[in-house]
């Protein structure tokens, strides 16, 4: 390309700027909302993930950390550990903190002088950590004086001690590692843990031992698997879990990555949306200036003078909507992130700035834009001067060019490769993008099936007649409108129905299946007065009672745990210490798909029950065996059977469960539950019969848990019901921006049917059918792909049930329809009062 038509396009390019720049407000409208949701979705994942990683021994409490789970370890081991660095000791667990009347459930956390070994544990009062929780004190969580209403010095009781409150924590460092915790956090020493005599062989306690290492070693992979492998050679009898801050906060990233994914999604199609009103813009545009295009042409401009000149244009405004769009993006996040910070600390004074995301959110924008606006800008320079001369107006037809298919598809191409390269979810974000893909070729498929059967519908009703009319003559809205509402309703719909259907799962569990309490750290002695006190309040089939100890996988059907590809859905057996128990009889909740359970009498090898995942995620078969290591002992059993559990129905599973004769003599616990009818008098009354005649169980009322999880889960909701609404947002935008490209058209055709004799009456019913007509479609494509959307969504978030619920989907489209109309009213009033004499007078 010459030099003389680079500086011609700029300049032509200036003056389109210049003086054309209002006919694109749809066009930054649209830009602006799609940059900003990506940039603040994209800075919010990348400050979260940069946090995480930079943050990861704070976090920790360590370098390393060293857990075992029920067992507190011995004097030798602990000196064992101190060669490795300097050691910090921790314990957590869940209980009940009485005072007067009224109790909470709580997380105890004890921990020694030295705690914590990296960072700051900051009290809200006067007073240093070592006074606060030394005789028998304790710091609280400020959301447990306001949930029990207490005070600062107020004294409480916890399994068989007393103690005082003395403080309230306002900055604990390790915090986030621990997102989903059931109860306010509760701090105090271990000497006082060790007085509440909550702490016996088997309990619910996980204790961690905090390592900082010397400055001179590296805290990697290699070398936690060596300090695993060492104390697994020196004290075999343990079980033994090692890990850096990278693997401390796998589960937190893995809950954030996949939030961060689903609100991607919902970025995503809002840039799509915003995408078609970019088309749509820059097509009307284009339309437009034909008289501008044709006055070059004949006098000498080429095509490609005209395509650089308005490539400059929509580079220029892509480049000002999106700094406009980050500019958007970084005051939402300043904003958003310190609420954010309230459920995970560790954002706490985290900038809103995060250049890369930034750039990545312009770079989309960029993307977008052009892969949207080259087919209009190829069909503009396609048109010859003599066509543009007949009419105001000219209407641009589809380019068919090989060039603009290579163009586009490489700008497609770019896009995808992007959003695979920079997601932390991969196989979601291919599972969204052909999801999109597929919606995007329905609802194409649709318009062009809406456009040929109003084309053959015959009518003689004239304003049915126009309306028909309307949905498919050239340049008609039909394919923008179903496109915009379209993905705009199919995203409310995906996630309206998931968020539903958890809602409705969490009901039906509480009303049908979920126990009224649970009890956990139930020691032998005291099993047949805690069943014989749950009798007295509920029937023997309403009341279960197993037996819990503690072990790891270590061999699956002979073959070393670390040798077998485990699948991904069942690695957590895998990982750490997991609840076994026995029993001669199948529970009263066991769903058997495989195999058959043991006779109640059986002697013989010992065998095993597992959950039915077992079988394909760890590559087994009933008849094949599993061993478990518990204190040091292997235990080698056959599996006879696999049974279908259901885990979120708060009832009593094990996911391995072996015949009485293979565990029956190890230490352990016992874990019970209770289904009461709901009268939570009844509840309160024997949880208070349970903390004075078994001060060291904890009865965990399931109703309580149900709460945080609903309040977490609202949490949830929220961010994804803020990017949804802007996804909404967009589509209404370029509904707006549809139906009013078409306003001049249909009023020379208003025009002519009023000089004919329509009434208003008759001009409205004919807008009116065209808009129920399209909202109609529209929704009924939005509605089977959103269900099917949210089914996936549901499977990827590992819900055994889905339920369609037509009333959910009904009142979203109901919705949609009066959107519709009331926009295509609005945006074409117009058309009901004008005089036809005033146009025609004008032609």
């Amino acid at each position: 390309m010459k030099k003389s038509d680079v500086k011609l396009s700029w300049k032509l390019a200036k003056s389109e700027l210049y003086h054309g720049w209002k006919h694109f407000y749809v066009f930054l409208a649209c830009l602006i909302l799609g940059v900003s949701v990506m940039a603040s979705v994209s800075t919010f994942g990348s400050v979260v993930n940069k946090t995480l990683k930079d943050e990861a021994q704070s976090l920790l409490g360590g370098d390393i950390e060293v857990r075992v789970r029920g067992v507190e370890i011995t004097q030798e081991q602990k000196d064992f550990l101190k060669k490795y660095g300097r050691l910090s000791y921790v314990a957590t667990v869940r209980s009940m903190l009485y005072h007067e009347d009224r109790s909470n459930l709580i997380e105890i956390k004890a921990v020694d002088e030295n705690y914590p070994l990296i960072g700051n544990l900051e009290l809200n009062e006067n007073i240093s950590n070592e006074n606060a929780m030394g005789n028998n004190g304790l710091i609280v969580d400020p959301i447990l004086l306001s949930q029990a209403n207490l005070n600062v010095g107020d004294e409480v009781r916890v399994g068989s001690g007393k103690f005082v409150i003395r403080g309230t924590i306002k900055k604990e460092p390790d915090k986030a590692v621990q997102i989903f915790t059931f109860g306010p956090r509760v701090m105090m020493s271990i000497d006082s843990l060790k007085e509440t005599d909550i702490v016996k062989t088997f309990s619910l306690v996980s204790h961690r031992y905090r390592i900082d290492l010397p400055d001179n070693v590296i805290a990697d992979k290699k070398y936690v698997k060596g300090v695993e492998k060492e104390l697994g050679k020196q004290f075999p009898e343990m079980s033994w879990r090692v890990e850096n801050g990278t693997d401390g906060n796998d589960n937190l990233k893995e809950f954030l990555d996949q939030l961060v994914a689903f609100m991607t999604l919902s970025g995503i199609a809002t840039f799509l949306i915003a995408g078609i009103g970019i088309a749509s813009s820059v097509r009307a545009y284009l339309e437009k200036k034909s008289h501008t295009m044709a006055v070059l042409k004949v006098q000498g401009a080429s095509g490609r003078i005209i395509m650089l000149t308005y490539v400059t244009v929509i580079g220029s405004l892509s480049l000002l909507g999106g700094f406009v769009g980050i500019l958007i993006s970084v005051f939402a996040t300043g904003l958003i992130m310190p609420v954010i910070a309230n459920f995970l600390p560790t954002l706490e004074g985290q900038g809103s700035v995060y250049i890369p995301s930034l750039l990545l959110a312009m770079w989309y924008g960029l993307l977008i834009s052009y892969i949207f606006s080259f087919p209009a800008l190829f069909s503009a320079v396609e048109v010859k001067p003599s066509t543009l001369f007949r009419s105001k107006i000219a209407m641009l037809r589809f380019s068919n060019n090989e060039k603009m298919r290579v163009v586009v598809s490489f700008l497609v191409g770019g896009l995808l490769g992007t959003l695979y390269v920079t997601a932390n979810d991969k196989l979601f974000i291919i599972g969204a993008v052909a999801v999109i893909a597929v919606s995007f070729l329905l609802f194409w498929l649709s318009a062009i099936l809406v456009k040929k059967i109003t084309k053959k519908i015959k009518v003689k009703t004239p304003w049915l007649k126009l309306a028909l009319g309307n949905m498919h003559r050239p340049g008609s809205s039909t394919a923008t409108v179903v496109f915009s509402i379209g993905i705009s309703l199919t995203v409310l719909i995906a996630l309206t129905l998931t968020e539903a259907n958890f809602q409705y799962r969490i009901k039906q569990i509480m009303q049908e299946r979920a126990p009224s309490l649970f009890l956990i750290d139930i020691q032998p002695d005291q099993k047949e007065d805690i069943k014989k006190l749950l009798g007295e309040y509920a029937s023997e089939e309403n009341i279960l009672l197993y037996p819990m100890v503690r072990g790891r996988i270590v061999q699956i059907d002979g073959v070393p745990v670390e040798n077998v590809k485990v699948k991904n859905d069942i690695s957590w057996a895998v990982r750490g210490d997991r609840g076994l128990s026995y029993s001669s009889k199948p529970p009263s909740n066991a769903n058997i798909v495989r195999g058959k359970w043991w006779e109640e009498n059986y002697q013989g090898e010992h065998l095993l029950s597992v959950d039915e995942r077992f079988l394909d995620g760890m590559g087994v078969d009933i008849g094949d065996t599993i061993t478990v290591s518990v204190l040091g002992s292997d235990i080698t059993a056959k599996i006879a059977s696999a049974r279908k559990i259901d885990y979120s129905t708060f009832q009593l599973n094990f996911a391995m469960m072996f015949t009485p004769a293979a565990i029956e003599n190890l230490p352990h616990t016992s874990l019970a539950t209770i289904h009461m009818k709901p009268d939570s008098e009844k509840e309160f009354e024997l949880v208070g019969k349970i903390a004075k005649q078994f001060p060291t169980v904890t009865p965990v009322r399931t109703r309580e848990v149900v709460k945080l999880v609903r309040d977490i889960m609202a949490n949830i909701a929220i961010a994804l019901r803020i990017t949804v609404g802007i996804s909404l947002f967009a589509g209404i935008l370029v509904l707006t921006s549809a139906l009013s490209a078409t306003l001049t058209q249909r009023m020379y055709d208003v025009a002519i049917l009023k000089v004919l004799g329509s009434r208003r009456i008759d001009i409205l019913k004919s807008c009116t059918v065209e808009w129920m007509l399209l909202a109609f479609v529209t929704s009924i494509i939005a509605a089977t792909i959103g269900t099917i959307g949210a089914y996936l969504i549901n499977s990827r978030l590992r819900g055994d049930e889905f339920y369609i619920m037509p009333h959910v989907t009904l009142i979203t489209i109901a919705g949609c329809v009066a959107v519709i109309w009331i926009i295509g009213y609005i945006g074409n009033k117009k058309l009901f009062s004008f005089r036809p004499s005033t146009l025609l007078r004008n032609e």
